[in-house]
C-alpha cells in the first residue's frame, strides 16, 4: 500500500453468495451467530428486513449495506418478500488504525444506504463471486482483486467523503505531477504559483520538495524542457527562430535568445547550421 493509502493490506475473499427467498414459508433468517476470524458484509437488493448487530436492531431494504463486522453478534431475518441479498465474507483487511477486518470504527452505525452507487456494488460483489466460483487458473487472484476493487469504492463513498479522513498527497506525487505538468506544457506561461495550485502545495515547500528530487528549480526545469524542445525544432524543422520560440512558451524572440545562449552557448541559428 502507498503512504496515503487507507489501506495498509488487502482483504482476501473467504465465502460469498446470493439469498433468493420468495417468502411463504420460505424466509431468510439465521439465529444469533458471530465470526471470530472474519468480517462480512451483506447487500440487500430486494425485499426487507430486520437485523440485529452488537445488540441494536435494524430494518434494511433495498440499497442497504450491512457490515457484520468480526467478533460481533448479528442475526437476520426477511420480512418483505421477494427477499435477494449478497453477501461477502473476507479476512486480512487493515484499515488505518481499525482491528483487524473492521472496515468501520466501532460504534459507527454498521448499515449504510448506498443509494445511487448500489448497482456499481452489486456488480462488484456479483463478479468477484463468480470469478472465485470458476476455479479456472488464478480465479481465487482475480477474486481478490474484485474484492480490493470493491472495497476502493466502499472507501469512496464511506470515508474519503469526510474531508477530515481524505489522505493528503504525498510528497513524491506532488513532485511527478508537477514535472509531468512542465514536460507536457513547457509552452504555457507556466509559474511556481500555477504549479502549487495544480498539486494542492504551498510554492515553497514545493520548489524544495521538486529540487531535492530533480536536482534543480521547477522553473530550472522548465527552462531545460523549453530549450531541450527548441533544440528539437530547430534540427529536424525549417520554422523560423521566431515561430520556435512562441512553440516553447516566449512571446519575445530576444528573452529566446538570450536564453538560448545562456544554455547552449551560442545562438539559435549556430545551432541550427550545427556550428
Amino acid at each position: 500500500m502507498s503512504e496515503a493509502s487507507l489501506f495498509h493490506s488487502q482483504p482476501i475473499y473467504m465465502a460469498g453468495g446470493s439469498f433468493d427467498m420468495d417468502g411463504n414459508p420460505v424466509r431468510f433468517n439465521l439465529e444469533l451467530h458471530k465470526h471470530d476470524a472474519n468480517s462480512e458484509m451483506l447487500l440487500v437488493e430486494e425485499g426487507e428486513g430486520d437485523f440485529e448487530i452488537d445488540g441494536r436492531p435494524y430494518t434494511a431494504r433495498a440499497g442497504t449495506m450491512l457490515f457484520y463486522q468480526r467478533g460481533l453478534w448479528h442475526k437476520e431475518l426477511s420480512t418483505k418478500h421477494p427477499f435477494r441479498a449478497t453477501f461477502i465474507g473476507f479476512t486480512g483487511l487493515r484499515v488505518g488504525e481499525l482491528p483487524p477486518d473492521y472496515f468501520l470504527a466501532p460504534g459507527r452505525d454498521p448499515v449504510v444506504e448506498l443509494n445511487e452507487h448500489m448497482p456499481a456494488i452489486s456488480k462488484l460483489m456479483r463478479d468477484c463471486i463468480a470469478e472465485h466460483r470458476r476455479m479456472e487458473p488464478e480465479s481465487e487472484l482475480a477474486a481478490n482483486h474484485y474484492l480490493g476493487l470493491l472495497f476502493v469504492k466502499l472507501a469512496r463513498i464511506l470515508h474519503y467523503g469526510e474531508a477530515a479522513e481524505r489522505p493528503r498527497p504525498t510528497a513524491k506525487d506532488a513532485v511527478w505531477k508537477a514535472k509531468r505538468t512542465i514536460e507536457q506544457n513547457y509552452g504555457a506561461p507556466l509559474t511556481l504559483e500555477s504549479l502549487a495550485a495544480e498539486t494542492y502545495m504551498n510554492k515553497y515547500h514545493l520548489a524544495h520538495l521538486f529540487k531535492e528530487a530533480v536536482g534543480v528549480s521547477p522553473i530550472q526545469f522548465l527552462i531545460y524542457c523549453r530549450m531541450e524542445a527548441a533544440k528539437r525544432y530547430l534540427r529536424t524543422t525549417k520554422l523560423a527562430v521566431r515561430e520556435i520560440a512562441e512553440i516553447v512558451g516566449y512571446q519575445s524572440e530576444p528573452s529566446f535568445y538570450n536564453v538560448f545562449m545562456k544554455t547552449a552557448g551560442t545562438t539559435p541559428r549556430k545551432y541550427r547550421d550545427g556550428d
